[in-house]
């Protein structure tokens, strides 16, 4: 729980400000919700600042899987629109699903919601399964009387973001092959061969040259020191991730996302589309704009592109569209501000946002395809410079031997 500084307007328009206690900014948004105020800036200037740690450990072990409850997603619309009763659809969805961690989840739902609960109260409770995007989701379509039709639409949007997780994971199967063949190749040449010519080359006096001593150097922490070696890899790896977690780390890595070389492009375009999917899906389920905004910044997933949303809001605050805030981002493409200008100006909005998920979904899938292209002859390249690198380190003084003893 953190102190979160508040400002909005009141259902007469009038400027509001203060401040609430609350576990994270939607909690704060829900909160003013109750009060009858719309949010325009939440801000987080309590003691009890987010303990990384936390956010570190915090996913837990009971995580479904996205295809299951994506096809849990397409069957309960299915069961809403046939206007099945809800409590006994789930009660028979959780009698049918296979994974454990949805199956838990939906008989706990039930429960909850047999305890006077609202569905999207009780999907909550389980953030293993049910995201922030879905279960605000679930709230727009309990709240426009539209559950069956924003429930297809989220399916779609998690089915071409599981599609989008895969792609990149095939991506990296082969360059994480790479490096783990390195990493095994480093070790067995450290700890089994290089000490053999170290001894060699020490007892001849033989110069050696700077691979040779960083190979010997590798050798030594490896086979004399590896129960410090190793716990201190982890340990840095550890402390990265740890860094990142915490609020300024979080920023800058977020903000290098964008700029990384080749990667970032992508980046920017896996962002755009889920962007644009949760503003669809949304807008769709018929929420007030800046409550839409409020979501989409939380579920965004990077914070740097969460504070250009923020300046959107501002600006609808103002009266102003959407589209003005999103070309005045420097992390927005125009294409992206253009189309929803003129989606705004001719009354299309919704229709507009389905093109852009149509057209970065097609720029995903392309981006990868080359990405998956060009990352195999470059890891073939690196493989090629370390596997020469280490020769060389183990070589060179010999060759320098053998020139010697031809001088003599």
């Amino acid at each position: 729980m953190g102190i979160y500084f508040y400002k909005g307007v009141d259902t007469k328009g009038k400027s509001v400000t203060g401040k609430l206690e609350a576990k994270d900014e939607m909690d704060v948004s829900t909160q003013l919700a109750k009060l009858g105020y719309t949010p325009i800036n939440i801000e987080f200037k309590g003691e009890k600042a987010p303990n990384p740690l936390d956010k570190l450990f915090k996913k837990g072990f009971k995580k479904a899987s996205i295809q299951a409850v994506i096809v849990f997603t397409r069957q309960f619309a299915t069961i809403v629109r046939a206007a099945v009763p809800i409590m006994e659809g789930l009660g028979v969805l959780a009698e049918q699903a296979e994974d454990p961690a949805l199956k838990e989840a939906l008989h706990q739902v039930i429960h909850d919601v047999e305890e006077g609960n609202k569905l999207s109260e009780a999907m909550a409770k389980h953030p293993g399964v049910f995201s922030d995007l879905y279960v605000n989701t679930v709230v727009a379509g309990e709240a426009g009387g539209v559950l069956d039709k924003v429930l297809m639409r989220l399916s779609a949007v998690l089915d071409e973001e599981n599609e989008t997780k895969k792609s990149i994971k095939g991506a990296l199967q082969y360059p994480i092959m790479v490096v783990v063949a390195l990493f095994i190749a480093v070790i067995v040449l450290s700890v089994g061969v290089m000490p053999t010519f170290s001894k060699m080359y020490t007892g001849m006096g033989v110069a050696l040259p700077l691979p040779t001593q960083v190979m010997i150097m590798i050798s030594n922490l490896l086979k004399n020191y590896w129960f410090i070696t190793f716990p201190a890899i982890f340990g840095v790896m550890f402390l990265v991730k740890f860094l990142i977690n915490t609020p300024k780390g979080r920023t800058l890595w977020d903000g290098f996302k964008f700029g990384a070389p080749v990667f970032g492009l992508i980046y920017n375009k896996i962002v755009m589309l889920r962007f644009a999917s949760m503003l669809s899906v949304l807008y769709q389920a018929g929420l007030p704009i800046l409550k839409i905004l409020d979501i989409v910044k939380i579920t965004i997933g990077n914070v740097v592109l969460a504070k250009e949303i923020d300046g959107i809001k501002r600006d609808v605050a103002d009266g102003k569209g959407i589209s003005g805030g999103i070309l005045n981002s420097k992390l927005f493409p125009r294409l992206v501000g253009y189309m929803v200008a003129i989606g705004e100006k001719a009354g299309a909005l919704s229709g507009m946002l389905d093109s852009l998920c149509e057209y970065y979904t097609s720029e995903v899938r392309t981006s990868m395809k080359e990405l998956t292209g060009l990352i195999e002859p470059l890891m073939t390249a690196v493989l090629g410079v370390v596997v020469c690198g280490m020769a060389l380190a183990i070589f060179m003084p010999m060759w320098s031997m053998i020139g010697a003893m031809k001088g003599k």
